[in-house]
């Protein structure tokens, strides 16, 4: 196999697999290996990036636990610290991983939005289901029920597009999953 047009990373993944997969790396990888700077130096590279990777998983749930607990983010970076990212790396990871913090947060909350969007958006889900459903009861002139699945996606996406939130929040799940079965009772009454 040619490796030549990998690129540093892919050839990390390459090597990485083959070793894991048969305990022994190709002679073409270890090739292009000795063409791109050495075996040592490679090895050198892939266990830096094995430290930086750590770290950033360190830091990442050190930001996390501590926006559970404060939403100050110069507050934040005084207390996460590292010996191995440099400043400014250290503070745009502190900087995206709270930010991605607080969306996750804010995605989760339940507040009068969720509440009357998720109603406002199942209600529209459950028009748009039964006439998605109608449409195919009448197109196969009997009632299946794989659609189901296209149902809850229906009364998901409605939910959604109103909210603004997804199914991560427990609300928006809870009626995703209450108008698709709203739509099969509706269904159940019209074709009785």
């Amino acid at each position: 196999m040619n490796y030549k047009n990998y690129s540093d990373k892919d050839l990390e993944e390459a090597y990485n697999t083959m070793v894991d997969y048969s305990g022994k790396a190709s002679k073409e990888i270890l090739l292009e290996i000795n063409n791109r700077g050495g075996i040592d130096v490679f090895l050198s590279t892939l266990e830096s990036n094995k430290i930086n990777k750590k770290e950033i998983q360190r830091i990442t749930k050190e930001v996390y636990d501590l926006s559970n607990d404060y939403s100050d983010l110069d507050f934040i970076k005084q207390f996460v610290k590292s010996d191995i990212l440099d400043s400014i790396e250290l503070n745009n990871l502190i900087d995206s991983k709270f930010n991605e913090h607080q969306e996750i947060l804010k995605d989760r909350e339940i507040n009068q939005k969720t509440i009357y969007g998720s109603l406002a958006g199942m209600s529209l889900g459950i028009i748009i289901s039964l006439l998605f459903y109608i449409l195919i009861i009448n197109l196969l002139g009997k009632f299946i029920y794989y659609p189901i699945i296209a149902v809850y996606f229906i009364c998901y996406r409605s939910i959604k597009f109103i909210t603004k939130q997804t199914r991560d929040n427990t609300f928006v799940f809870l009626t995703s999953l209450a108008g698709t079965i709203l739509t099969l009772i509706c269904l159940f009454f019209i074709y009785r």
